[in-house]
């Protein structure tokens, strides 16, 4: 009879006894959208700083848009997209947008954001620099495949790096788009608002209470329609935050005063210490994106609202999270969201919340390269229980090199975007698995594990969804609580302490599903135990439970 061996406690060493011969993680690339027209790679280009949004109304509708250059030999872009109406399994490069009404057809286009309103409208964000900097917003209504008239946010402006998000939550200000970006003639990070679908926007106020060097502006609704808008503050190193209440009403000025009167339209609060990594050599003149998320599921977190960013503060960079309960004025901070030791370099992370209320986080990490130079991996870890814990940074993609491919302007770009339904991660990003600059769309599931029927003298279940098809699986568990383990066989870090082997390894079938069915003695009665499933370089949620 299988067994819980809970008066046997093992080493970790005990755990992968079984595993004499580890298999790889199913390392992947995605699906590439910038090709020709037979979906074939184009040499000599370079795509980057993808943006993603799905339709909420038919979420087989997926659109991406991104920076292309046509020629490597020049820093000369344009606004790139591409469509995919099967969920992600197929995509079309749509080739370019069309300049602004007025615009020669030798107007450069960069720093694309993309959303999609309740009806399935998606918005194509885009900020025309050269001759004249200004921010444009286009509709399609028909899934990405051909784009309407755009409507100028402000033209000409100046400034840069803009983001906009879209109210879906079905309240007052359901279809409002609100968007912004670092306003050099106003001296800080600025403000718009559309109550009307896009077609007209509110004139720019600033709403970033301190000067300085200050980017990568982000927003996000709650579930209340509230609006929040973040961004970082390199002089002060500092991410703060400020908050709308009322933007929502559409006959009322919008103010961003939820903390407080004062400063510009309101006042901000920092969330924490930003310690941007800087420049890094694998991606020069590359800044760096944080991302802000908020909980609308029905559960007990609905409305938390959370923050990730790439900081330097223990090494090159890791990727850290800070989490509010209350509505952005207190912030838990300094969440470590990457498990490996120190030395190496975890940056370009993107972050999304799911229905269902789990965070999603990806990011390029160097952990299993080394050199001057080190290429890089996508990894991806979630958390279940508002970013208390986050599972097993898992690899996700094959190696590339940040280095090569670049256009004149020498980085692989500033970020990447992601979105997540109930049961899965959607990521855009850009990698050099050609030789070139592309962009790719990849979807991951996470890894989870759930045990029921923990009483002493009967079969415990456990089961997990979402594993690495066709690999083995083996669970985990501890007696000693939560720690941190290294498992050098099965390359990964173990959320326990003193884990010991439940039962024999399974092999994951083809839709990544695995189960077991282990007795509970009943010496291990009122024991608290933890568990975790693990595979090679991959790892579930933890789960722990009193033996009844």
């Amino acid at each position: 009879m299988n067994r819980l061996p809970i008066s046997v406690p093992t080493t970790a060493a005990t755990l992968c006894a079984a595993a004499l011969v580890t298999t790889s993680a199913l390392a992947q690339q995605g699906v590439q959208i910038n090709t020709d027209a037979n979906g074939r790679d184009k040499t000599g280009d370079a795509g980057n700083e993808p943006s993603i949004a799905v339709s909420p109304t038919n979420p087989l509708q997926i659109v991406i848009g991104w920076r292309e250059f046509p020629t490597v030999n020049s820093d000369a872009r344009k606004a790139g997209f591409g469509y995919s109406h099967d969920g992600g399994l197929t995509w079309t490069n749509g080739g370019y947008l069309d300049p602004p009404p007025g615009w020669s057809q030798s107007t450069q286009q960069t720093d694309p954001v993309l959303g999609a309103d309740s009806s399935g409208t998606f918005f194509y964000w885009s900020e025309p620099f050269r001759p004249d900097a200004a921010q444009w917003i286009y509709p399609s209504t028909d899934g990405g495949v051909t784009w309407g008239t755009p409507s100028a946010a402000q033209s000409p402006t100046n400034g840069d790096k803009d983001w906009m998000a879209i109210d879906t939550t079905g309240g007052v200000g359901d279809g409002h788009i609100y968007g912004g970006w670092n306003h050099f003639n106003l001296g800080g990070q600025c403000f718009v608002r559309s109550t009307d679908g896009g077609n007209s926007f509110s004139t720019p106020v600033r709403i970033a209470d301190a000067g300085g060097t200050q980017w990568m502006m982000h927003f996000a609704v709650d579930p209340d329609g509230d609006v929040y808008a973040a961004w970082r503050n390199m002089s002060r190193n500092a991410i703060y935050i400020t908050k709308s209440t009322n933007a929502k009403n559409a006959g009322t000025t919008p103010t961003f005063d939820a903390f407080g009167s004062g400063g510009y339209n309101g006042l901000d609060i920092k969330i924490d210490s930003g310690n941007d990594p800087d420049f890094l050599g694998i991606n020069p003149v590359g800044f760096h994106q944080i991302y802000l998320g908020i909980d609308h599921s029905n559960g007990p977190r609905r409305g938390w609202v959370y923050c990730l960013w790439a900081d330097k503060r223990r090494d090159g960079s890791d990727i850290y999270f800070a989490r509010s309960n209350d509505g952005g004025f207190t912030w838990v901070t300094g969440i470590r969201v990457n498990d490996d030791p120190s030395g190496t370099y975890q940056w370009m992370p993107a972050m999304s919340v799911a229905p269902n209320g789990r965070i999603d986080a990806c990011w390029y990490d160097t952990r299993n390269h080394s050199g001057t130079y080190p290429n890089s991996e996508m990894f991806y870890s979630f958390s279940l229980d508002g970013g208390d814990h986050w599972s097993v940074g898992r690899r996700i993609s094959d190696s590339f090199s940040t280095r090569i491919g670049w256009p004149s302007q020498q980085k692989i770009g500033d970020y990447i975007d992601s979105r997540s339904d109930s049961d899965s991660m959607m990521i855009a990003y850009a990698a050099t698995f050609t030789g070139g600059q592309d962009v790719y769309f990849m979807r991951v599931e996470p890894t989870l594990l759930t045990v029921d029927n923990l009483v002493a003298g009967q079969n415990a279940h456990i089961a997990v969804t979402g594993a690495v098809p066709n690999k083995p699986v083996w669970v985990a568990a501890s007696t000693s609580g939560t720690g941190s383990t290294y498992v050098s066989q099965l390359t990964v870090y173990l959320g326990l302490d003193q884990p010991f082997q439940v039962d024999k390894q399974v092999k994951a079938d083809a839709n990544g599903n695995a189960s077991w069915d282990v007795f509970v003695p009943n010496a291990g009665k009122g024991q608290q135990v933890w568990f975790q499933a693990v595979q090679s370089e991959n790892g579930s949620n933890m789960v722990s439970g009193v033996i009844q």
